[in-house]
């Protein structure tokens, strides 16, 4: 009678703790992969402001191979899926990848339907970064954002934005970054979490089962 007793108490303390253990869990790895999310957009849009920055000086004296040298350099970087400048048009002017050079970047295409179409996502509390997710050519899932390169004094009289003197924009960063790592290290995070799990399940069970044999005894 006593072991049918201890097993009927057992059982249904088990199950709801481990519903309870689960689902805070979840919730805090839901919490923690937000977190890292959010953590990498700014990564990246800081990285995508200090592009724009560094390269103002050798815009200005259209030094194209000074701008080449930096595109190719910053997109050695590891994890920098793609790194590219293209102009209002949408013509790629520079490219971690030589052979996206002087193409036409596609309107439909993830690196511009945020802003040419209804449903944009905007990043930032300037409201100018636009960012999205989209799947690589890894199968990884790869965080892309567009930052815009805002005309300054002296632009308009370069060679390459002559009469461009009311355009407020005279073209767009665009970076995007693996989400490899980030995979790799939630995965690392869930099998941290299932360790916990089994532990704490496994923890309150045995304290239930120790103070219902201490009551029946």
């Amino acid at each position: 009678m006593s072991k049918r007793i201890t097993t009927r108490t057992i059982i249904p303390v088990a199950v709801i703790m481990s519903a309870f253990i689960t689902v805070c869990f979840i919730l805090l790895y839901t919490y923690i992969q937000v977190l890292m999310q959010d953590a990498g957009t700014k990564r990246v849009a800081c990285m995508a402001k200090t592009i724009v920055r560094s390269i103002s000086y050798d815009m200005l004296q259209s030094d194209h191979e000074a701008l080449r040298y930096a595109v190719s350099n910053i997109g050695s970087n590891p994890g920098v899926a793609h790194l590219r400048i293209f102009d209002k048009k949408g013509v790629i002017r520079f490219s971690k990848d030589p052979q996206e050079i002087g193409q036409l970047v596609d309107y439909k295409a993830e690196s511009c339907n945020v802003c040419h179409t209804d449903q944009e996502t905007v990043f930032g509390g300037d409201g100018i970064e636009r960012i999205r997710f989209f799947e690589g050519e890894d199968k990884y899932q790869v965080l892309g954002l567009s930052y815009p390169i805002p005309r300054q004094e002296g632009c308009s009289t370069t060679q390459c934005h002559v009469g461009e003197e009311q355009q407020p924009l005279l073209g767009i960063v665009d970076v995007g970054m693996s989400q490899q790592q980030l995979s790799h290290d939630m995965k690392g995070i869930i099998k941290v979490l299932v360790g916990f799990w089994f532990m704490v399940v496994l923890l309150s069970i045995g304290l239930v089962a120790k103070v219902e044999k201490q009551e029946l005894e």
